[in-house]
């Protein structure tokens, strides 16, 4: 059943605590995946906006940064009771806008809350240093700076938790945020917005402008007075932000793609090993950046596990999110579905074969596609190598732990590695050799917890770490004082 106009949401600029929008403001529409519906209309920022927003931000800054830190946090805390009164709301939303199934939207809004409450935490931890002094009569001590404006740029597939991770850093820390969000989810970042406004924030200290990466997103790269960016997306865009940022040096911080890899071993509890692969491979339609897209498999055992996960995923019902049920939302749009089955030819072409799926569902609408399985995949195949964020797993045989391995480490990605195995030898020399900032032992590759470092090696991320203190080395400078007496 079609919307009707009263039930649309329109989504405007948030600069300096106001709600803005211009007398020519241009705006985009936000569409539902699930049925094609229009959602609502989402302001498009101009780039005198942008300047507004930065501006803004960099003016509440001096008094944001001289803020205590326990006042900061008291801040959190309130968001973090609101969220809780609008979790139904907000994943309502980014279930219409994104497409993932309500019980995932929900959980995400439950972690924007942890988010909250950990970082509040955090601010009585912001700690120092005190050096011993080569000389008599001195004090050295060493103190955490914020350094100003942080743009945070968010991607579409976690609307709001990603958000929460980089500006609840950025503020316990004492810097102020400009947020661009995707376009395709910026209805949903109003209402956080809207949430951290009746938390009573300061003017300034937070400001959401949404519209194109081309002309926000550059200018926030490019702009004299925004001192970080905290970027999650792809690595192509990325590495473009790294060299617009350059000229200024600005500290940025990359959170990029990955190629993640499940490697089972002949030990292994199959069982256990076939949960853990549909559920990081299907779980958010395969579109997360920790997504199992391989699976490397000793060829004693590959047929029995094979099997196990095609049953599995035959149980996985795929629909509107929005339905009781449904584990598979669509895509979150047709482009996306059709790189999907543009990957799924392409893996055929190379010699794979589909053992489940490999065809979108058209009867359900226009971004569906199966939760799709091929085996015979080798290594330098385009399907073992690039990512796809879709639901598609591909199926590698290997002879043992040593070729296992050097599969898993031979892409230009490092995010998330998974092992299933009964050997400590085996689980051991893994947790060491995997080139990955995540490595689970007996556990999927989509899993993170509160306060633990979170963050990909090679391009799949610049160094910096995100979900825990160790955001702080993104978001804060060291300075050190010398007091002789």
């Amino acid at each position: 059943m079609s919307q009707t106009k009263t039930e649309l949401l329109q989504g405007n600029l948030y600069i300096n605590g106001e709600w803005i929008s211009e007398e020519e403001q241009t705006y985009f529409e936000s569409i539902n995946p699930a049925t094609q519906e229009l959602v609502g209309t989402c302001a498009a920022a101009t780039a005198s906006q942008v300047d507004d927003a930065v501006k803004a931000a960099s003016t509440a800054y001096s008094h944001w940064k001289n803020t205590s830190i326990p006042e900061r946090a008291a801040f959190l805390t309130k968001a973090a009771e609101l969220f809780e009164d609008r979790k139904e709301e907000l994943a309502q939303v980014m279930t219409k806008e994104m497409g993932k199934p309500l019980t995932e939207s929900i959980g995400e809004v439950g972690v924007v809350i942890a988010t909250a409450q950990y970082m509040a935490g955090e601010g009585r931890r912001l700690f120092g240093e005190i050096v011993p002094a080569g000389f008599p009569d001195r004090d050295i001590k060493m103190v955490r700076e914020p350094l100003g404006v942080v743009a945070c740029i968010t991607p579409w597939n976690f609307p709001v938790s990603l958000a929460s991770y980089k500006m609840f850093a950025a503020l316990i820390a004492g810097n102020t945020v400009v947020w661009k969000p995707a376009s395709e989810v910026a209805l949903s970042a109003k209402i956080f917005m809207e949430v951290l406004h009746a938390a009573g924030l300061p003017k300034g200290t937070i400001n959401l402008l949404t519209g194109s990466g081309r002309i926000v997103g550059q200018k926030l790269a490019t702009h004299s007075e925004v001192k970080i960016i905290s970027f999650t997306g792809s690595t192509e865009v990325g590495q473009q932000l790294a060299e617009m940022s350059s000229k200024t040096l600005k500290r940025i911080s990359l959170e990029l793609g990955g190629k993640n890899a499940v490697i089972v071993l002949k030990d292994a509890d199959l069982d256990k090993a076939a949960e853990g692969i549909i559920k990081s491979a299907f779980t958010t339609t395969g579109q997360r950046c920790t997504a199992a897209s391989r699976v490397i498999v000793e060829r004693s055992v590959k047929e029995e596990l094979l099997k196990k996960v095609i049953a599995l995923t035959k149980e996985m019902k795929v629909g509107n999110g929005l339905e009781q049920g449904v584990v598979i939302g669509p895509l979150v749009n047709e482009q996306q579905c059709r790189l999907v089955e543009d990957y799924v030819q392409k893996a055929v072409e190379e010699g794979g074969n589909i053992a489940f799926g490999g065809r979108a569902l058209s009867e359900l609408g226009t971004c569906y596609y199966m939760p799709t399985i091929i085996d015979n995949v080798h290594s330098n195949h385009t399907i073992a190598q690039e990512e796809i964020f879709g639901p598609v797993l591909a199926f590698i045989e290997v002879n043992g732990y040593e070729e296992a391995m050097s599969v898993n480490n031979g892409t230009m990605y490092g995010l998330s590695t998974s092992i299933y195995t009964s050997s400590l030898h085996y689980a051991s020399r893994a947790a060491k050799d995997a080139v990955s900032g995540l490595v689970y032992i007996n556990n999927g590759t989509s899993n993170a917890e509160m306060g633990v470092a979170f963050g990909g090696m090679k391009m799949s991320g610049n160094g910096h770490r995100e979900v825990s203190h160790h955001a702080f080395d993104v978001m804060t400078e060291w300075k050190s004082v010398y007091t002789n007496y």
